[in-house]
C-alpha cells in the first residue's frame, strides 16, 4: 500500500462498514493520546488503519516527532507513507500501544488474528506497558468465543497435525482459512486455521496447550493481560 489511490480505495471500503462512525471515533480518541517522542505499538485492521490516519493528521498539525512499531506489513506501508518514523522492538522501547480485537469479553479477555498478524500483535501486547483496545460495541460478548473461532497461525507443513492435536484439546471444528480460494497466509508466510471451541471461558489452559503443538507459531488467544484498557 503505496499510494494514494489505494490508500483511498481501502478508506472508501472501510466506510462502507456498519460499523464505521464508531471505528472512526475510537480512532480520534487514540490519536488524542499522541504525544510528542512517544513511540507507539500500532495494531492491525480496519480500526488501526482509521487510527494512523487520524494519528498522522495530528502529528502533521502538530509538528510531532513519533515512532512505531507496526504489526503487520499493511500498517507499515501506511506509515511510510505518512512519514512516521518505524522501528523493530529490538531498536525501541514501546511507551504504549493500540490495537483492535475480534472479540472482547467482561475480563479484558480477546479473540484476535482474524487480519492475520496475531504473532506481532501479541509482541506489542508483551513490550508495552499500556494497549489500548479499539472495540466497537459489535465486538463485546458475554463469553469469548461466543461469535468467533480462534485462528491458529501455523507452519504450512503440519496443516493436518496441528488439526489432530487441536481436536484432541477439545475443537469442535477446525478449517484452514482462504483467501480467493487459495489458503491466507500470515506476513510470515505461515497458514491460518480457523477453530472452534466451546466453552473457552473455563478452559484457561487452552492457549498454552495450542502452543505447545509443534507446528503452531501463535494463537489469536489473548488471555490474562493486566495491561490492557478497552476504549
Amino acid at each position: 500500500m503505496n499510494s494514494n489511490e489505494e490508500i483511498l480505495q481501502k478508506t472508501i471500503d472501510i466506510q462502507k462498514t456498519n460499523n464505521f462512525e464508531q471505528k472512526q471515533s475510537l480512532a480520534t480518541k487514540i490519536a488524542e493520546k499522541v504525544k510528542d517522542g512517544d513511540v507507539i505499538g500500532f495494531g492491525s485492521g480496519t480500526t488501526s488503519f482509521l487510527a494512523v490516519q487520524a494519528i498522522a493528521k495530528k502529528v502533521q498539525n502538530e509538528n510531532l516527532k513519533i515512532t512505531a512499531t507496526p504489526t503487520s506489513d499493511e500498517i507499515s506501508e501506511l506509515c511510510k507513507y505518512y512519514g512516521i518514523e518505524i522501528k523493530t522492538l529490538n531498536d525501541a522501547k514501546i511507551d504504549w500501544a493500540f490495537d483492535g480485537t475480534d472479540e472482547v469479553d467482561k475480563n479484558n479477555n480477546l479473540i484476535k488474528g482474524k487480519g492475520k498478524c496475531m504473532f506481532k500483535e501479541k509482541l506489542n501486547f508483551l513490550n508495552s506497558p499500556k494497549v489500548y483496545i479499539l472495540a466497537d460495541k459489535t465486538k463485546f460478548v458475554e463469553n469469548i468465543g461466543e461469535k468467533t473461532a480462534i485462528p491458529v497461525e501455523c507452519y504450512k507443513g503440519a496443516i493436518e497435525y496441528v488439526k489432530s492435536k487441536l481436536f484432541n484439546l477439545g475443537a469442535t471444528s477446525c478449517e484452514l482459512v482462504y483467501e480467493k480460494k487459495v489458503p491466507a497466509r500470515t506476513d510470515l508466510g505461515n497458514y491460518i486455521i480457523s477453530a472452534k471451541f466451546d466453552n473457552i471461558n473455563i478452559n484457561k489452559q487452552l492457549e498454552n496447550n495450542m502452543k505447545l503443538i509443534t507446528g503452531v507459531i501463535e494463537t489469536g488467544l489473548f488471555f490474562g493481560y493486566e495491561n490492557i484498557e478497552i476504549l
